[in-house]
């Protein structure tokens, strides 16, 4: 296994120490435990996603740079990346930070062009990522960063309007990829 998928297996490993820290604090923690991931839980939470989005850029950097783009790699990174944005997205759902059926959106579209990949390779074409789908991943990290950021410090309506920004371009990536399948779905 090479260092890029190493670190993309991190990645993965990171999701349930995120989730973890990143729910609201149940209640029936005891008083100590409470206390403590009530106040730190967040932090914890955004340093734990900040360092796993780091090994997203790291494990695509490397991957390219040394000449390590591997069939496994190609499959576990992207599928990597939707978990853990997925999950922080639910999250804060459950914190009622975002409205659920944005979160529906943003699901619908990576099922549709994951959907769409797959029919699309099954033809022996490929969809190629776009830089419109590495803006939607940044601008959705970004937004939940600040999210997270907002648990400690009022950041005013900033958190709001990353996400508008972020949901507005995982739609047109989605109608972009939409489009660029067209051609291949008329056989």
């Amino acid at each position: 296994m090479n260092i890029a998928n190493k670190l993309t297996l991190a990645r993965i490993i990171m999701i349930p120490f995120f989730i973890i820290f990143a729910i609201p604090t149940p209640e029936w923690l005891s008083e100590p435990v409470f206390s403590f991931h009530n106040i730190y839980g967040t932090l914890i939470a955004l340093i734990i996603f900040v360092i796993a989005s780091l090994t997203d850029l790291l494990d695509g950097y490397y991957a390219r740079k040394l000449k390590l783009v591997t069939n496994l790699g190609k499959f576990i990174d992207p599928i990597a990346d939707k978990i853990l944005i997925t999950s922080a997205l639910i999250i804060m759902v459950q914190r009622t930070d975002i409205a659920a059926y944005t979160v529906v959106i943003i699901i619908t579209r990576d099922l549709i062009v994951d959907g769409l990949r797959l029919v699309v390779s099954q033809k022996g074409q490929v969809i190629a990522a776009n830089i419109y789908g590495k803006i939607k991943t940044n601008l959705q990290i970004i937004s939940i960063c600040i999210y997270l950021v907002d648990f400690y410090i009022d950041l005013w309506y900033i958190p709001q309007i990353i996400y508008a920004i972020a949901l507005i371009a995982t739609v047109y990536s989605g109608i972009i990829y939409i489009k660029a399948s067209l051609k291949f779905l008329s056989d």
